[in-house]
């Protein structure tokens, strides 16, 4: 039997269901009241039929313009990990550009709070339909997604979640799960009892979520690993002076003679990478985060034992998708998109090197 290339619409589904059109049209809108029986006989028939609303034709039929605000971390000067997420947003927005999404960048740094206090208000100020947001500092964040549910702004967190809010969906991948993983790779890679460092550069550790929650779980896998007599000590950095990370580091070596292994909580992995390599500390087992290309160098040389990989390019792309979902197709959207958690070594880079 030939398949039809006939377009099927919501007269033919109206015909099959023996109801109007503009039934039809109320049950697939979510509009307008229908009765439980026929909703359930629309929806069958429309699943059956993989049937798909033509969402752009109207979408351009109304000439309504749908206005996304994006605040997020700049890349410039703050490492090159932001620009991935940053890639996939701009392509998602290439491929809606037609439907009449417009957007606004706002871009703050995450070491300077009052930063994204400024865009913040800024992208409040200008009325968006919609906020796409990477919530870096927790109570500022919070604020902001409390004032956008208040006004009935939907908006999609990625990179960090914030807990209890009334966002409708989060992009990203589980901290605290991505830490259980990196304790249980501390643990295989360490057969030498030691002291491992837990190192959180640029930390702010109370006003980071994501950043807490890595480490939390880091040590929630070492809480019943007591035949192992590892030592887990925590050094919390919040510049970014190269010295000043040199300084705290040779510190640490010196005061515990014996470190096996150092976990960094971000992407900024590299750096303690630099300093073993300086020190000729060899045998120290590095895990830290994301495929930047100040780590993989430092992958490639040996330096750095694991990344976690965090698909941030997808995380980007998937958060527009999902705004998108939810104010311009009229769709639900799952309350979480959780990123794969990857391992990445030296062996398997190369899969990796479109990132």
């Amino acid at each position: 039997m030939e398949r039809s290339d006939k377009k099927i619409t919501i007269k033919d589904i109206a015909q099959l269901a023996g109801v109007s059109v503009g039934t039809v049209d109320r049950v697939i809108h979510n509009r307008g009241e229908v009765s439980e029986k026929t909703k359930q006989k629309v929806r069958k028939i429309t699943e059956m039929l993989n049937f798909q609303p033509d969402v752009l034709a109207s979408a351009l039929a109304s000439k309504k313009n749908v206005r996304f605000a994006i605040l997020m971390p700049s890349a410039n000067g703050e490492g090159t990990f932001w620009k991935y997420p940053m890639l996939g947003i701009d392509k998602a927005l290439l491929e809606i550009e037609h439907y009449g999404v417009l957007y606004k960048k706002y871009l703050f740094s995450v070491s300077d709070k009052n930063t994204f206090i400024e865009q913040a208000e800024k992208a409040m100020m200008d009325h968006p339909d919609g906020l796409i947001m990477a919530p870096s500092f927790k109570k500022e964040a919070t604020e902001i997604a409390e004032l956008c549910a208040q006004r009935k702004i939907p908006v999609v967190l990625f990179n960090s979640s914030i807990d209890n809010q009334d966002h409708i969906c989060y992009v990203g991948q589980d901290a605290f799960q991505s830490g259980l993983l990196a304790g249980k790779l501390m643990d295989y890679g360490s057969s030498e009892n030691g002291e491992i460092l837990i190192v959180s550069l640029m930390s702010l550790l109370q006003n980071n979520q994501y950043i807490l929650a890595r480490k939390q779980g880091f040590l929630h896998y070492f809480e019943n690993k007591n035949e192992r007599n590892l030592r887990l000590i925590s050094l919390e950095i919040d510049g970014l002076d190269v010295g000043a990370i040199y300084h705290e580091l040779r510190k640490a070596f010196s005061e515990n003679p014996t470190i096996k292994g150092i976990f960094v909580t971000n992407s900024r992995v590299f750096q303690v990478a630099r300093f073993l390599e300086a020190e000729k500390k060899t045998k120290v087992n590095l895990i830290g985060y994301d495929l930047t290309s100040e780590n993989k160098p430092c992958l490639e040389k040996n330096m750095i034992s694991f990344l976690i990989n965090q698909q941030p390019l997808e995380q980007g792309y998937r958060a527009v998708n999902a705004l998108f979902n939810k104010l311009v197709l009229k769709k639900e959207v799952p309350k979480e998109i959780l990123i794969p958690i990857d391992i990445v070594t030296k062996e398997n880079l190369k899969y990796y090197e479109e990132y």
